[in-house]
């Protein structure tokens, strides 16, 4: 399904803060430099991610660095970088959708104060991005409709799949100002596997219709020009945030009969999206794990069957029973051979999903 399937009344079904990365600024203790210092060393060493301890709480450390920052952690509550250079600020934080969805933003970044203030890192955090999202079923849009939309912005990128309207972006991330999205949420989830947002949209999804996702991206120069840093300030503008993107950045109309689009009066779709609520949708973490995973395991049946079946074939065996019975054997081999443990390889496959 794309865009040009959605129909029926217009619902939201969740919104609120999607991304939230900081930056820190301030002095890092020499000794937590020291230590993740000579991690790295093993990590790179092994090629492996090495357990962390860090302001209180276990990290994994990974034998790369992220972006310009040569040490990159991550915890299933965010990824964090951090770097020994003056030219940057010593601290960058990426918190994960799914704890921005379970506890909140304000909870995240009262994290992040406490291991820092733990680790006795004297850093003041700054928001340097923080996408806003709006989650609706009803709103019927296609390729043509592109010229309704009024913005700011001269970008427009329209994107399909297989035929289908998927969504459309506007303006420019290299600006370091905004951007905004508008596509279908469903279409991602199938291909991501984020089956957690179901639960969370609750019973007001209905899932014989997709989902279509209004998404506005503020960068530190748009954050800047409105005068917001200090996260307090920036949780506490959200609805002015909103009500700049959706009533002066970004508009959709209906056609109207003069040359100037900007005239044309706007749509009630979008005084509906225009007056989202930003704060509907939350869910226990727990829920959000049980069906991310439910979701890892959808995307990777497929692969996972052929696989085992190609294996059956190789042994000239018919069952799930008898190739499972077989298996622990050849996986044993091939620990052998490739001088990693298959306990390793999962250790792996866990942290690089974190």
């Amino acid at each position: 399904m794309g865009l040009t399937d959605v129909g029926g009344p217009l619902v939201e079904l969740a919104s609120g803060i999607d991304a939230l990365y900081l930056s820190g600024r301030g002095t890092l203790p020499v000794e937590l430099l020291a230590r993740l210092a000579e991690a790295r060393l093993v990590a790179e060493a092994t090629r492996k991610a090495q357990p962390f301890s860090m302001g209180g709480y276990d990290w994994q450390l990974q034998p790369f660095g992220l972006l310009k920052y040569r040490y990159r952690l991550e915890h299933e509550a965010a990824v964090v970088g951090i770097t020994p250079s003056s030219h940057f600020p010593p601290v960058w934080v990426q918190a994960r959708a799914e704890a921005l969805h379970s506890v909140g933003a304000e909870s995240v970044v009262s994290w992040v104060r406490g291991w820092l203030a733990n680790e006795g890192a004297y850093v003041v955090l700054a928001v340097s991005r923080l996408d806003l999202h709006s989650d609706w079923q009803g709103w019927d849009v296609c390729g043509d409709d592109r010229q309704r939309f009024v913005c700011r912005a001269r970008a427009l990128a329209t994107y399909e799949d297989d035929g289908d309207l998927t969504g459309f972006s506007f303006g420019n991330r290299k600006t370091g100002s905004m951007v905004a999205r508008i596509y279908d949420k469903t279409r991602e989830i199938e291909g991501k596997g984020n089956d957690w947002w179901f639960p969370l949209w609750g019973d007001r999804y209905d899932p014989t219709r997709p989902v279509t996702r209004v998404e506005f991206e503020f960068e530190r120069e748009a954050l800047r020009e409105m005068e917001l840093s200090d996260p307090e300030a920036v949780f506490g503008a959200v609805g002015e945030l909103w009500a700049y993107a959706t009533q002066s950045w970004l508009t959709y109309r209906d056609r109207g009969g003069h040359s100037d689009r900007s005239r044309w009066p706007i749509s009630p779709a979008w005084t509906a999206i225009q007056e989202s609520s930003l704060a509907l949708g939350s869910l226990p973490r727990a829920r959000i794990d049980a069906a991310g995973t439910g979701g890892g395991l959808r995307l990777l049946m497929p692969l996972l069957n052929g696989c085992v079946a190609s294996f059956a074939s190789w042994l000239g065996v018919f069952t799930i029973a008898e190739a499972c019975d077989r298996l622990p054997s050849y996986l044993a081999s091939y620990e052998l051979v490739s001088k990693r443990t298959f306990e390793d390889r999962v250790r792996d496959k866990i942290a690089s999903r974190r």
